[in-house]
C-alpha cells in the first residue's frame, strides 16, 4: 500500500503517477491522505479500481465526504478506541444512509476538533484549524483515550507528545459526552 500523505511527506503523488504505480503487481492500494475531496476524486478517476483500491487516509471525518464517491474504506486513528463508531460509519456509508453517517460524524468529529485545539495550544500557526492539520498530536490523543478506556496506551514516542493533564481531563469529558466512558 502506498501512503500518499502530503502533510507528512510534503508532496502529493499525482493521479497520473499513481495510475502507473497501480500497474505494479505488488502495489494493491493507496492510503490517500489528502484532505481535499477533489484530489481524492481525481485519484479515483485516474486509477483503474481493478488494479488498485484507493482508501481514505485521513480517517472517519474525511471518509464521510469520500463515501459518496464510492470510497471502499478508510484508515482511522479513532478506531483504536471507538471501533464500534468506525464500523457503524462504514456500514452506514455502504448502505448509503448518509443521515446515519452524519449522526456518527457528529460524535467522532469532536475528536478532530479536539485535535485542532490541542495542536493550536502547541503551535502559533494560524493555519492549524482542524485535526487534519494538527500534526502528530492525534497519537497523544489516541494513547490517552486508550488509557482512559482502561487499556494500555502508554507514552508517546515522539514527535507528537503526550497530552497535558488539562487536555486529558477535557478528553475524558468528551468521551463521556459521546457515550464512550461512564
Amino acid at each position: 500500500m502506498i501512503y500518499n500523505n502530503p502533510l507528512v511527506s510534503k508532496l502529493w503523488m499525482p493521479p497520473h503517477l499513481m495510475a502507473r504505480c497501480a500497474e505494479h503487481p505488488n502495489i494493491v492500494a493507496d492510503k490517500e491522505s489528502t484532505s481535499d475531496v477533489t484530489q481524492y476524486k481525481a485519484m479515483r478517476d485516474a486509477v483503474d479500481p481493478s488494479k488498485m483500491t484507493i482508501l481514505c487516509g485521513p480517517g472517519d471525518l474525511q471518509f464521510a465526504f469520500e463515501a459518496a464517491l464510492c470510497c471502499f474504506g478508510f484508515v482511522s486513528w479513532t478506531a483504536n478506541f471507538v471501533l464500534e463508531l468506525s464500523l457503524a460509519l462504514l456500514e452506514a456509508a455502504e448502505a448509503r444512509d448518509f443521515l446515519k453517517v452524519r449522526e456518527i460524524i457528529a460524535k467522532t468529529g469532536r475528536l478532530y476538533e479536539f485535535a485542532g485545539i490541542c495542536s493550536r495550544n502547541r503551535c502559533a500557526d494560524p493555519w492549524v484549524l482542524t485535526g487534519f492539520t494538527a500534526g502528530h498530536i492525534y497519537v497523544g490523543i489516541l494513547k490517552a483515550a486508550v488509557d482512559l478506556m482502561g487499556l494500555a496506551g502508554g507514552p508517546v514516542q515522539g514527535p507528537g507528545g503526550d497530552l497535558t493533564a488539562e487536555e486529558r481531563r477535557v478528553l475524558r469529558e468528551m468521551l463521556a459526552e459521546i457515550g464512550l466512558l461512564q
